[in-house]
């Protein structure tokens, strides 16, 4: 057994340890994520993948996950395999049979009712916002 002396002693040399080593590696690894999630050439990439991502199905099941309340994602499973998050709003407008679209090259979602009523969701606007503020600055 090691004395209370000792026992000091190693959690003296543990502090130093993490004061002197991990806090510089936690440090520069959270300043390289910001300076790499904030570049041009990473904010393209994401905004371009989320424009050209494209899927079209039919609503079979909506669900809350987590519980009930708007604060839970709000989930519409199509019948092509992709499940879809929506806001809470929107979530109470579709029903089960309603049509989801979003074309390739499109920022919009569109949600067809089946009494002809078409809602439009601008998907991407938060990415190209960031995308375009980010091309100004060059």
């Amino acid at each position: 057994m090691y004395s209370e002396d000792e026992l000091k002693e190693q959690e003296k040399e543990f502090s130093t340890v993490l004061t002197y080593v991990f806090m510089p590696i936690f440090i520069l690894t959270v300043i390289g994520a910001y300076f790499v999630g904030n570049s041009k050439g990473y904010i393209e990439k994401e905004y371009k993948e989320a424009n050209e991502y494209s899927f079209s199905g039919v609503v079979y099941e909506k669900e809350i996950e987590g519980g009930e309340g708007y604060r839970f994602p709000h989930y519409l499973f199509l019948n092509s395999g992709i499940r879809w998050q929506v806001s809470s709003e929107l979530y109470d407008k579709i029903e089960i049979g309603d049509s989801v679209v979003k074309k390739s090259k499109s920022d919009s979602v569109y949600y067809y009712k089946k009494g002809r009523q078409i809602i439009i969701e601008d998907q991407n606007l938060y990415l190209r916002n960031r995308y375009l503020e980010k091309l100004k600055e060059k």
